[in-house]
Order: structure tokens, then sequence, then C-alpha cells
């Protein structure tokens, strides 16, 4: 599991996210039962040069910000170039991804972007709600300050990144993540199928030509510029 991301000065909450990570990090890569299994790297100063060698590796890219948000930029395009198929809610590229591939070669979880912004709207959401009801999200949402973790990281993080999920998750964090749980299930399960694998990637590969610079740009000067 390889995560790049970067957060500005002030993002408070990316920067608690990260810390997360980290501490799971280390927490995995030193479990003698688990690490032979599972790695989870968090990728220090993601950038081009990374990119360009970890792209091409990747066999799943995990394209999951909340739908509406269109926080998933182009690397779900060069992912899909390279052959990794997508696993991700209806956001951002992921849209045309999955009008180009089709829904047999693309993994789509998660409510849409009309069903977020009504939620926004009617003030609806409450994530404490999905926590009380559901063992499975308690034991999830808990383990972030479980003594674990707090052994590993540092407590002003961890217990900040806690409350916000339970008093705020302004990005509905539990909206969509028993969906997301059995989409990956069934994304793992498909990859141990090899012919099927085989053709959903050269499938996403052969139409990844749809967001090449020449089409883009000719269609912005057809309905843009007008030049």
């Amino acid at each position: 599991m390889i995560f790049g991301a970067k957060a500005a000065p002030a993002y408070t909450i990316a920067k608690d996210i990260i810390h997360l990570i980290l501490c799971l990090q280390e927490l995995i890569n030193n479990d003698k039962d688990v690490s032979p299994y599972l790695k989870v790297v968090m990728v220090e100063n993601y950038n081009v040069t990374l990119a360009e060698k970890l792209i091409p590796a990747c066999d799943i890219s995990e394209q999951i910000s909340l739908a509406s948000k269109e926080a998933s930029g182009t690397g779900n395009m060069k992912f899909m170039l390279n052959g990794a198929i997508t696993l991700g809610t209806m956001d951002g590229a992921n849209v045309e991804i999955a009008e180009l591939v089709g829904e047999d070669n693309i993994y789509i979880f998660g409510e849409s972007s009309e069903e977020v912004i009504a939620h926004y709207e009617n003030r609806d959401y409450i994530s404490k709600d999905f926590y009380e009801a559901d063992e499975e999200i308690q034991e999830m949402v808990d383990f972030i300050v479980s003594n674990t973790l707090m052994k590993i990281g540092k407590k002003e993080n961890l217990e900040r990144l806690y409350k916000e999920i339970l008093n705020k998750d302004w990005f509905m964090t539990l909206l969509d993540i028993k969906e997301y749980i059995t989409k990956k299930e069934e994304i793992i399960a498909d990859y141990e199928d090899r012919e099927k694998w085989a053709k959903m990637m050269i499938e996403n590969i052969g139409k990844a030509g749809y967001f090449s610079s020449d089409r883009t740009i000719a269609e912005y000067n057809e309905e843009i510029w007008n030049v």
C-alpha cells in the first residue's frame, strides 16, 4: 500500500492523516506476522520523478476522494495509461474513465455527486450516527486513539483526527466506508484471475488515448478559446 501525499503547513487535518499513515507504516512493517504479506509506504516528498517509477509498478489505482470534490487529478489518467485498474468514487477524471472503459473494467463505489451535495444542503450527514450504528466502523475509528497507536504516534495528532471524524467529518469519511471495503475485497479477489486482470489492463491502456494533450487542446480551441 503506497501513499503519495503532501499537505500545506496550515492544513492541520491533512497533516494528521499523514501522521496516522506513518503510524500504520511503523506498526505494520514491524509486525513479524503481517509484514511478510503487507507493507505500508508513505512516500516522502512525492513528486514527478518518483511518480515515474511508482505509477508503472502499481496494479490498483485508488482514487477515493468524496464525489463532487474533484480531488482526483491527472494521476488517474497516468495510472490508467500504465495498466493500473481504478478503484474510486465517481469524482474528477474517474467519471470519464468509467465512461470510456465501462463498468466491467473499473471499480466504482460510493454516493454520487448529486447525493453528496444534497447531504451538504440538507445537513443530514452526521458521522456519529454511522459510528454508533456499526460496530466495525466503531472499531476502525477507535483504533486511531488505541493504546497500540498511541505508543507509536503523537497523542495530539491522533486525538485531533479522531475528534474531527466523530464531530465534523467534512469529507464524509464514514458515508461510503463499508461500500469501499466491499469493493476492495472484490478487486483483490479479481486480481487472482490473471486472464481477467490482463484483459482489464489492456482495455484501460487502449482507452487512455482519449486523455492525450492533442485531443484536449483541440477541444479547448473549439469549445472555449474559439481559435
